[in-house]
């Protein structure tokens, strides 16, 4: 899935599990991360994407995604284990 989310003062798309955002700088991101961040707090983010976090999780819960992401983030952890 390939998606580009518009703001005002900076690029975002997300593109193969992965977050970009330009907003002078570009930083990437596992999509995960941004997740994991939003529900738990754990992840550490770069400070041009936690603004937009949020927005990046809303997003994937409309589409359904955020289930995917959500299961396959559960079966790392067990495998882990």
């Amino acid at each position: 899935m390939r998606v580009k989310l518009g703001y005002r003062d900076r690029l975002v798309e997300f593109s193969g599990g992965w977050l970009y955002v330009f907003d002078g700088k570009l930083y990437s991101v596992p999509i995960r991360e941004v997740v994991s961040y939003y529900l738990n707090g754990t992840a550490v983010l770069p400070e041009g994407i936690k603004p937009i976090a949020t927005d990046v999780v809303r997003f994937l819960m409309k589409t359904g995604e955020l289930e995917w992401f959500s299961s396959s983030q559960a079966q790392c952890s067990e495998t882990l284990e």
